[in-house]
């Protein structure tokens, strides 16, 4: 039976911890931002530029959402 255990405890998947977790989102966040980047029609400073307002218009809703002003009248 102590084979019959090793090879079930192989097959079933183990709980993974909330760090390990983020960290993998984080890096398949950061590996898919850095692989757009480089594959977008952009030059560096038009790129930086578009960069530059969509993170200004995510702080923006992200403000919102935080004060409880949702545009979408979710509050």
């Amino acid at each position: 039976m102590d084979e019959l255990d090793a090879v079930i405890n192989e097959l079933i998947p183990h709980p993974m911890s909330g760090r390990r977790f983020l960290f993998g989102l984080l890096l398949g966040f950061a590996g898919g931002a850095s692989a757009a980047a480089l594959l977008l029609p952009r030059s560096g400073p038009a790129l930086r530029q578009w960069l530059n307002e969509r993170a200004t218009a995510l702080a923006g809703q992200i403000r919102h959402i935080l004060a409880g002003e949702d545009k979408l009248g979710y509050s």
